[in-house]
């Protein structure tokens, strides 16, 4: 998929995708606990979408912390700007951002969470990268995706990966453990699913 295609694609999404996605709320509440926030961090949600995981991720961090959603699609970050408005979150923003060329300077989160995009964002392994830039030494990285085959889904469940713009193909896991190493990798859903924490190397002792 082209940029340009995921856009359009999540565009068409937007109106409805908290109603079509209700599915998903149970494993992305595991995937935020799976950060270990603590009060006061800062959280990158990549690929956030309409804001799923930002009222819990707010309340991880408290008021003293700051939570930054970044997504590709205008229309998806309208819905997650409307949900910051109308808490009136002064530590929650909603940025456009391509993952494979994130806006923000080396080192600039604590913590950082992805839920079902790295089988959409068309340059993942450059996202992973990005995600490993933007962190501190020690910060973790959760990354919650389906499985990376289409022949491990169900056949009534092998249409939906193509109206959802999810590309089967891509290898986020392996790409995980080449860029950050040991990676915790828990199993769901009969293996369908799977959450991978991973952490950056920790600075050298000086």
């Amino acid at each position: 998929m082209t940029l340009d295609t995921v856009r359009k694609t999540f565009t068409d999404w937007a109106p409805v995708y908290d109603a079509t996605h209700s599915w998903s709320l149970p494993l992305r509440r595991t995937a935020r606990l799976a950060l270990g926030v603590q009060r006061g961090e800062r959280i990158l949600d990549l690929g956030c979408g309409t804001g799923l995981n930002l009222p819990h991720l707010r309340k991880l961090v408290g008021k003293e912390g700051l939570v930054i959603g970044a997504d590709l699609t205008p229309a998806m970050l309208d819905m997650a700007r409307r949900r910051i408005a109308q808490h009136a979150w002064e530590n929650v923003e909603a940025r456009e951002a391509d993952a494979a060329h994130l806006p923000f300077a080396d080192a600039s989160f604590d913590r950082a969470i992805c839920s079902y995009s790295l089988n959409i964002i068309p340059d993942y392994v450059r996202g992973i990268e990005e995600v490993k830039r933007v962190l501190v030494p020690g910060g973790r990285f959760v990354s919650l995706e389906m499985r990376s085959s289409l022949h491990a889904l169900p056949g009534f469940l092998q249409f939906l990966p193509h109206i959802c713009g999810v590309e089967m193909s891509h290898q986020s896991l392996d790409e995980i453990r080449r860029a950050f190493g040991e990676v915790q990798v828990h199993h769901y859903l009969l293996g369908l699913v799977f959450i991978a924490v991973a952490t950056r190397e920790a600075a050298p002792l000086a």
